[in-house]
């Protein structure tokens, strides 16, 4: 499934999206990849993301920070330690 910045529409990654606050394509469609780089990877290691750390697309069962189907407390990736999808 190939999706499009939600700024811009561009189907590019990473830097260049002049309408992003933080001037990076952000791609929130999919659930199985990264909003930021497209990779399948959690945690630390996005070349794109402000934070350095992949988010996936909401709207799935795993959490978008660390892929575990938890809620509540107990995430390590999410900037307020909680499981989001």
């Amino acid at each position: 499934m190939s999706t499009k910045c939600k700024y811009c529409g561009s189907s590019s990654y990473g830097a260049g999206c002049s309408r992003s606050p933080h001037k990076k394509h952000e791609h929130v469609g999919d659930e199985k990849k990264c909003i930021f780089c497209g990779s399948q990877s959690y945690g630390v290691g996005c070349p794109h993301s402000p934070t350095k750390k992949h988010e996936h697309g909401q709207g799935g069962e795993r959490c978008i920070y660390c892929g575990s189907k938890s809620l509540g407390a107990g995430c390590p990736h999410s900037p307020n330690r909680t499981h989001q999808r």
